[in-house]
């Protein structure tokens, strides 16, 4: 239980007050030992143990009714969501603003966040002389709030179609405190517990437990979780676009959160402000489809949407799109020197097939102990396959900001340095099957998403007739996730997701003294996807909501009447002249909900800190602050009236019951 004014809780000094009189008014008394009265004590001395216990109730009901009311005053408080008797004199609120947080768990309710500041508004009116300090993962910019009741109305705390660097909320806050040192500070998380916006692998986390306990003035970390209603919401992205001479073709998905029971879903296309609708039916939780639009009179560029009706969050329903001219998707290949003629050569054919121009590849060699990574130019590539060792040092740094930026990366099996590791990658010593076996792959491998995926029509691709000679198993410590594995679980191919990109690695190789990755052509259409993939990142045009380049732009195109560039999706016109058109969507990351356990926060992200989780109701008149003082009220009445019922003197006899009594006797 904790307090709204817990320096009220010094009156609880009072309930010795009773105390105090009763033992004064003893001593008022003076003792007088007169013959006479040893009789009439002796008489009532088998009564006397009974008047004792009466005075002690007595004592007792008026002690604790003015406990009660010393407790009511204080203004206790329900729920935990304070620390015990804390007096607060800064509020840090951390306001998740990403597109997830605009999902609404019923009809005409409001969404998660206008739920989340309505409450806190309310609670800090509440709390009265804290402070109220902004923290918005939109603009990531500390900045108080003059009043409670304005901050619904602020612009940092709109709805935003951008994700949420939950470290880097975190971080921002703890400078903050350090440098302002704003006395006794509780920290308010309010967030739907999204697992992409935590980033679990971020390097912070280890050091923001002892942060948290080191910090000038006492802070505790409260987390005010928003659970979800299940309801069957719905989402459109896109995956790749391909521009022809006369057409566009555009490579959709559309997922859902029920599994099970068909759908039909109308989907409107709208091409230079001309929309046409089509009508898709879903099977399962994802599907993915293609369109082929035709570009009148051959347009060099031009920009579109996506539309899904309205559901419980409209955020992820609709995706814009920009097109240009063509423009060559090119791969660079990085090797040591060790990559077999043939497993290069059928890479080589795969990414950049002769004949077609549209496709180029650019090889890197990397050897020696120290080599010439200064020559590693990852800006104009689509993919990047790795088949040295793992890259380390300045390496690693330029290929993982590759990947943060939505790059994509193939990693190959390599012998030479088998102790580098890479975002907790690693490889083990190689395996080579038994003479006259071979490994074998398992029948049971992602379908439904990830570049061994099915085809548009549902064809499966041919995993489970894919046989190895070799294979260079992953360490234990990797953290990956498997999409295909060989049949002794072994795995085959996983991917790590590493900011707005996807690290793959296979453990075999397109050689014919590995395996016969080449004759299944699952590694043509492994980096094939890629490219697709990873063909996004080189359309400069093509952005993430919170993350466009450009500084000022004017909106052409919004589904929704809320667009605020850079925070919000729509199709906008760069005000410098650079980029001619822009595409602002969704981050990838917001489609993807899965959820953060709260259990993993406290025992693997924050171990041994001042941090608490208060469940929010969905209700919109729930309260963080839930007052309790009306039944301490009533129990201070209700020991005020057994203290009067206690104190009712006997009702003397009256003149017929004592003639009874003396007949009797």
């Amino acid at each position: 239980m904790s307090f709204l004014q817990p320096a009220l809780l010094w009156g609880l000094l009072a309930v010795s007050l009773p105390i105090i009189i009763h033992l004064l008014n003893r001593r008022r008394h003076r003792t007088v030992k007169w013959a006479a009265m040893d009789f009439l004590l002796k008489a009532t001395r088998e009564s006397r143990g009974k008047k004792k216990l009466k005075h002690i109730l007595i004592l007792t009901c008026r002690a604790l009714a003015v406990a009660a009311l010393v407790f009511a005053i204080a203004r206790p408080l329900l729920g935990g969501f304070l620390g015990f008797g804390a007096s607060v004199d800064t509020v840090v609120l951390i306001l998740d603003r990403s597109a997830s947080m605009e999902r609404t768990e019923a009809d005409g309710q409001p969404s998660k966040r206008e739920l989340v500041l309505q409450q806190v508004a309310d609670a800090m009116s509440e709390l009265e002389t804290a402070r109220l300090v902004l923290l918005d993962s939109a603009t990531g910019e500390m900045s108080e709030v003059p009043s409670p009741e304005i901050l619904p109305e602020l612009s940092t705390t709109k709805p935003t179609d951008t994700a949420a660097d939950l470290p880097s909320l975190l971080a921002t806050t703890f400078d903050y405190l350090r440098a302002a040192q704003p006395g006794r500070t509780e920290i308010w998380l309010a967030t739907d517990l999204q697992l992409a916006n935590w980033r679990t692998d971020d390097s912070r986390w280890p050091a923001f437990a002892q942060t948290l306990n080191d910090l000038p003035s006492p802070t505790s970390l409260r987390i005010l979780a928003l659970p979800e209603t299940p309801r069957d919401n719905r989402s459109i992205r896109l995956l790749s676009s391909r521009r022809g001479e006369k057409e566009l073709t555009l490579e959709l998905e559309l997922s859902r959160d029920e599994s099970t029971g068909g759908a039909t879903v109308p989907v409107t296309i709208n091409l230079n402000g001309a929309p046409t609708t089509d009508t898709i039916t879903v099977e399962g939780q994802n599907l993915r489809f293609s369109r082929t639009l035709p570009l009148p009179n051959a347009e060099a560029k031009g920009w579109g949407r996506v539309s899904l009706p309205p559901d419980p969050n409209v955020r992820d329903n609709h995706l814009y799109f920009t097109y240009g001219e063509q423009q060559p998707l090119l791969t660079t290949l990085v090797h040591d020197g060790t990559l077999p003629n043939d497993a290069m050569a059928a890479l080589t054919r795969a990414v950049a097939p002769p004949g077609l121009d549209t496709f180029q590849i650019e090889k890197l060699e990397l050897a020696g102990p120290n080599p010439d990574v200064a020559s590693l130019d990852l800006s104009k590539s689509a993919l990047l396959i790795w088949t040295a060792p793992l890259p380390t040092d300045t390496a690693a740094v330029i290929v993982r900001s590759y990947l943060e930026s939505g790059g994509q990366v193939l990693f190959l099996p390599n012998e030479t340095d088998p102790d580098a590791t890479f975002a907790t990658l690693a490889w083990e010593p190689i395996q080579t099957a038994p003479a006259g076996k071979f490994f074998i792959a398992s029948d049971n491998w992602r379908r439904d998403e990830g570049p061994f995926r099915d085809g548009q029509d549902g064809t499966p691709l041919p995993v489970d007739q894919l046989r190895g000679i070799k294979r260079l198993p992953l360490a234990s410590s990797t953290d990956a996730i498997p999409l295909a594995s060989w049949d002794d679980g072994s795995p085959l191919l996983v991917r790590k997701v590493l900011g707005q990109g996807t690290a793959h690695l296979l453990t075999t190789l397109p050689d014919y003294t590995w395996s016969d990755l080449e004759q299944t052509a699952l590694h043509l259409v492994l980096v094939q996807r890629l490219l697709e993939a990873g063909a996004q990142r080189l359309d400069e045009n093509s952005q993430s909501a919170g993350q466009a380049t450009t500084t000022s732009a004017s909106l052409i195109d919004s589904a929704l009447n809320d667009a605020n560039y850079p925070y919000s999706a729509g199709i906008y016109r760069d005000d410098n002249g650079d980029s001619g058109l822009i595409a602002l969507n969704l981050p990838a990351s917001e489609i993807t909900l899965d959820k953060l356990d709260s259990g993993e926060i406290e025992k693997t992200l924050l171990p041994d800190t001042k941090v608490s989780f208060f469940e929010q109701k969905t209700e919109a008149d729930s309260s963080l602050l839930q007052e309790i003082w009306r039944p301490f009220l009533l129990a201070m009445l209700l020991f005020l009236l057994a203290e009067a019922i206690l104190t009712l003197n006997k009702k003397p006899a009256t003149k017929s019951e004592a003639k009874s009594k003396k007949a009797t006797a």
